[in-house]
């Protein structure tokens, strides 16, 4: 349920790592090959999940988009917005053909 979810310590430290991989791939986007190869790790330790797809990964698309939403608040612009929207579709893409 979703009560059980919001009290699970395992899902809070699940996403706590993912979003430390996250940031740490948005910190050094601009050495493309370590953040690459970050994705392709993350991606390889998902493939260890039984019943885990790789088209999963675009769930956290939207709770990405609107965490950068809220952290920004009135920093968040129109330009803003299309800039994490392609660097998550970029992200995203590269976890799932790393996880296929």
């Amino acid at each position: 349920t979703e009560d059980k979810l919001r009290m699970s310590e395992e899902l809070e430290k699940h996403a706590g790592r993912m979003m430390a991989s996250l940031d740490d791939i948005v910190n050094n986007i601009d050495d493309v090959d370590y953040a690459i190869d970050k994705m392709h790790k993350v991606a390889q330790q998902h493939r260890q999940f039984q019943r885990f797809t790789a088209q999963q990964f675009w769930l956290m698309e939207q709770p990405f988009l609107e965490a950068v939403r809220i952290i920004l608040d009135d920093r968040y612009t129109d330009n803003m917005d299309t800039i994490y929207r392609i660097l998550i579709k970029f992200i995203l893409e590269h976890l799932v053909k790393a996880a296929s």
